[in-house]
């Protein structure tokens, strides 16, 4: 096991969780992620994406046809505020997450929808959650509307907080959880930093720019 999977923790599922610090790129510092997909993704299932209101539909629509060209089936598209309710898009092999604020995705991913989205990724799907969705899915977030308080996240990777930039990462609210006797890390993810969790523990950089990563003092401890 390496130290990357020695600190990062997620939830079980048969499926991959990968977070994306912005919408990927399909070349350049991004390249590599067809080549992933193609590898880890069920192309005999539906692909999904989901949108919060404060997406960029341009750069999310240029991303889904880069990906039905490449994978070869259609992606159907869903808006996060109207579309949770329908049926289905937790048995797709690939759930794209999009949208800037986690606390919307905190808020709409709640209950019902959480214990939906577990499912597909107990049941193998891969959800790639973009920016502010990708942040929601860490222990807590520092709130964009109310300074720089904390906010519960879904809880996904325990003991991680994600960033939404290294000033971020290294302000005093952050710096003060990471003070906790508990095993706690915090992650800035780039633009084109592309961090992929397993199922068996695996830890895997999809993008050429390393995530920025930050142990707290717990993990020195015991």
């Amino acid at each position: 096991m390496t130290g990357l999977e020695r600190v990062f923790r997620r939830v079980p599922g048969e499926g991959w969780l990968v977070l994306a610090g912005a919408v990927p790129e399909l070349g350049g510092e991004t390249a590599d992620l067809m080549e992933r997909l193609l590898e880890k993704i069920d192309l005999s299932r539906p692909m999904a994406a989901m949108a919060a209101p404060d997406s960029d539909s341009t750069e999310l629509n240029v991303l889904l046809e880069t990906l039905e060209e490449w994978l070869g089936g259609e992606a159907g598209l869903l808006e996060l505020d109207t579309d949770l309710g329908i049926d289905g898009w937790e048995d797709s092999g690939l759930l794209i997450l999009i949208g800037d604020d986690p606390e919307i995705w905190i808020e709409a991913l709640r209950g019902e929808a959480d214990e939906r989205l577990r499912r597909a990724l107990l049941q193998g799907t891969l959800i790639l959650a973009v920016g502010g969705a990708a942040r929601a899915f860490g222990t807590q977030v520092v709130s964009s509307v109310r300074g720089e308080d904390l906010v519960p996240a879904l809880n996904w990777i325990p003991g991680t907080m994600l960033a939404s930039d290294s000033a971020e990462a290294r302000s005093r609210a952050v710096r003060s959880w990471l003070q906790s006797d508990e095993q706690r890390l915090v992650m800035y993810l780039e633009p084109s930093s592309i961090l992929a969790l397993g199922p068996e523990h695996q830890v895997e950089r999809w993008g050429r720019v390393a995530p920025e990563v930050t142990l707290g003092s717990g993990w020195g401890k015991g």
